[in-house]
């Protein structure tokens, strides 16, 4: 299995500012002082050794997540991420023979759905998009957000064969040798997590949940359908403090998620679904204090936090 991030944000696309840009060229013109920068190679030396946080963006696309599975592709929500996804099959020359894309949706929120006008791979004949979705009448809110009232062009005019699979919550399906299981979370609307089981390896998707005030019989279901999972995208966006302020709301915080982690022994948590408001060393300060928790709280879990970013790519 091969992860690979395309949208990291929640709520609505919060792209790099020019003032993101100039707080990371003075952290990086700080850290150069008296190092050798004379040429290309020492310069790019330089970079690689700073921390992560200081050289990259983490992006503002919303939510849209590859899992390549062997020779299939499959893909967790359609936010703006997407069109990049889109793009990258294009040009790697993915769409100029007969191509299936499994798309599974966790819920219809414009951020998780606002990219799918704009994957360029929906408007060619020879590509089918399979869309997976535990929501009713799926097809009907897909054909509503490009209705010519909110977009140009309808879905009737993208050319690639749709085929709908309406899934039934707890249910398990298979693509080939793939197993793909469904479980409901905690959020305005309903939210659906997904886990893919091949080959011995496990991935769960599991963004827009929310864990506060949950009777324990749910949350042992929650750690059950995490349980032992070689990656998990987790929803965790909030502070501790943001949580408890968020009743209802429908998220989490990286807190949250590490206390679930624990106790499913989940090998490496991806923190997801970051706040627009917050920048990226905000949300690397949110990270910091997630590491310190589980080091506090946990000492001898066995667990990997890292933070979702545009471009990430994990084999697991």
């Amino acid at each position: 299995m091969e992860v690979c991030f395309w949208g990291v944000r929640g709520s609505i696309p919060a792209p790099p500012t020019t003032a993101d840009l100039q707080k990371k060229l003075l952290r990086v013109l700080e850290l150069a002082s008296g190092k050798d920068i004379s040429s290309n190679e020492s310069r790019l030396a330089l970079l690689n050794s700073l921390p992560e946080r200081d050289t990259t963006f983490l992006g503002g696309n919303t939510p849209c997540v590859e899992l390549r599975v062997g020779n299939k592709i499959l893909i967790f929500d359609m936010g703006t991420g997407l069109r990049e996804l889109g793009d990258h099959l294009i040009k790697t020359g993915k769409t100029q023979r007969d191509l299936e894309l499994h798309v599974f949706i966790s819920h219809t929120h414009w951020d998780h759905m606002q990219g799918f006008p704009f994957f360029v791979p929906a408007y060619r004949p020879n590509v089918t998009v399979h869309f997976y979705f535990a929501h009713p009448q799926f097809k009907e809110r897909l054909e509503s957000q490009q209705d010519y009232r909110f977009f140009p062009v309808s879905l009737e005019f993208m050319a690639s064969k749709k085929v709908y699979h309406h899934l039934e919550v707890n249910s398990i399906i298979t693509i080939d040798d793939i197993i793909v299981k469904t479980t409901e979370l905690n959020h305005p609307g309903k939210s659906f997590s997904f886990r893919v089981e091949h080959g011995g390896k496990s991935f769960v998707y599991a963004s827009d949940g929310e864990y506060n005030n949950l009777p324990n019989s749910k949350i042992a279901g929650y750690i059950n359908f995490f349980r032992e999972a070689d990656f998990l995208v987790f929803d965790a966006p909030y502070s501790f403090s943001e949580e408890m302020e968020k009743i209802n709301w429908g998220h989490s915080s990286a807190l949250v998620g590490i206390d679930l982690s624990a106790k499913a022994k989940i090998k490496t948590i991806a923190l997801f679904h970051h706040a627009p408001e917050n920048d990226d060393s905000a949300v690397f300060n949110l990270l910091e204090t997630a590491i310190n928790y589980r080091k506090q709280n946990y000492p001898n879990a066995n667990l990997n936090i890292l933070l979702a970013r545009e471009g990430l790519e994990i084999r697991i």
